[in-house]
């Protein structure tokens, strides 16, 4: 029974499938509709946005090695050659020792150098008034406008900053990690970045250059005096001889725009008077030295000068690195594995008066260190508490900075007119083996 039923339901399945299969056949047929009509050569079609009748174009007057450009975000690159003709919104880019120029009438020149890209997002005439703006991802563009009676409105973008083009010869460099960079060569400038703005160059100016780590022409030309190739580091002939020696004994140099200053690490130092005293920079010479890959930091405390009495401090960052009264040094020496050394020297006739002479550990371990002070390459006495001494060795420790912010190694006292020291003092040496005890009066600023 239970066969017969499901054999009957599977019939019936059967018979509505054949059923729906036979009406699907036998649909009426619908008649043919007119296919719609193909579009002719006379159709009309979608036209392209008029130019811009204000807009200029630029033509490529010179190429050094690879080079493309291309029209449009959105077009392939191709091969840049001297005469082509682009519009607004074209971009250049170049590879290593390559370079593109091109023109923009009547009286523009923009040039790119090597590993740059720029895109030409604005060249119109606007009622006489030539207005540009080349925007640059990255590298060297030189901007020359010939202005002759015309009125420009012309920028350089970059990333970082812009450079404002008033009728003049510009370069802008931005390249990272370096820091943006913007050269007037014959005319007025305006460097803009997102802290500042500075407006800089003009007729017979000559040559002047902005950074975005400086506030004016005259800060940039102090850190350009700071930060030249190798020893030329230095700045003055005695200065480099100092640099020179720790160069030639294994140190690295380099910039910490930052802070500011010269940067040595690594390699040995001078360690005996033969070796020292050649190579000190100035009339009154303090030398710290320490061993062990450390990183220690020499401060000294002038005498007052001035009518207002005032004392600074010199200490190695920039700003606190040079005080009116002539005191100065000029690299952080960051350690190494065999130690290092910091000086702080006068160049000239040193101010009357007390000195106080104190340190910072700044990273590293606990560090064996020296001091000693030298005035016409003679060893002049250090005072603290333990007396009077030609060399103090102590073990340069962190202090609590609720107590001070470094050790206080002592004090020399500079009095020409009755010499050195008073006479009753006699001079020795020690060599504690413990940090000497720390004071809030040591004003000493932690980098």
């Amino acid at each position: 029974m239970l066969r017969r039923t499901m054999m009957s339901l599977a019939v019936a399945i059967g018979s509505v499938t054949l059923a729906d299969r036979a009406a699907l056949a036998y649909q009426p047929v619908q008649p043919d509709m007119p296919a719609p009509p193909v579009a002719t050569a006379t159709a009309p079609v979608t036209r392209p946005t008029p130019k811009d009748p204000n807009a200029l174009q630029a033509t490529i007057t010179g190429v050094e090695g690879a080079v493309q450009v291309r029209t449009a975000e959105d077009q392939p690159w191709q091969k840049a050659t001297v005469g082509m003709v682009v519009d607004q919104n074209a971009e250049f880019r170049t590879g290593v020792k390559s370079a593109v120029r091109f023109a923009i009438p009547p009286d523009q020149t923009i040039t790119l150098d090597r590993l740059g890209t720029v895109k030409l997002l604005q060249a119109i005439n606007d009622n006489g008034k030539i207005k540009t703006n080349i925007g640059m991802r990255y590298g060297r563009t030189r901007y020359d406008i010939e202005a002759a009676g015309r009125e420009h409105e012309s920028t350089i973008s970059s990333p970082s900053s812009t450079l404002a083009v008033r009728g003049t010869k510009v370069s802008l460099y931005d390249q990272r990690p370096f820091a943006s960079e913007a050269v007037s060569l014959t005319g007025r400038a305006e460097f803009r970045d997102a802290r500042k703005r500075i407006r800089f160059g003009g007729p017979g100016a000559g040559k002047l250059k902005v950074n975005e780590n400086a506030s004016s022409a005259a800060a940039a030309a102090l850190q350009q005096s700071y930060v030249d190739p190798g020893a030329a580091l230095a700045r003055s002939a005695s200065e480099s001889n100092l640099i020179a020696t720790l160069l030639s004994r294994g140190a690295t140099i380099d910039y910490d725009y930052e802070k500011g200053i010269k940067v040595i690490r690594g390699g040995t130092h001078p360690v005996t008077d033969a070796e020292l005293i050649p190579v000190l920079p100035g009339s009154l010479n303090f030398v710290l030295r320490w061993e062990g890959n450390s990183d220690l930091n020499l401060a000294v405390l002038s005498p007052t000068s001035g009518a207002a009495n005032e004392r600074a401090t010199v200490y190695p960052i920039g700003g606190l690195n040079v005080i009116k009264n002539g005191g100065r040094t000029e690299f952080d020496h960051r350690g190494g594995p065999n130690g290092g050394m910091e000086i702080v020297f006068w160049p000239g006739t040193a101010p009357s008066g007390v000195y106080q002479i104190g340190s910072v550990l700044i990273s590293g371990p606990n560090a064996k260190a020296s001091m000693d002070v030298f005035q016409g390459g003679t060893r002049v006495p250090i005072r603290n508490s333990d007396g009077v001494q030609d060399t103090v060795n102590f073990v340069a420790a962190p202090v609590d900075p609720a107590i001070a912010s470094g050790q206080l190694i002592g004090n020399v006292r500079l009095f020409p007119e009755n010499g050195l020291a008073p006479a009753s003092v006699q001079s020795k040496t020690k060599h504690p083996t413990a940090a000497p005890k720390t004071t809030s009066a040591a004003k000493i600023r932690r980098r």
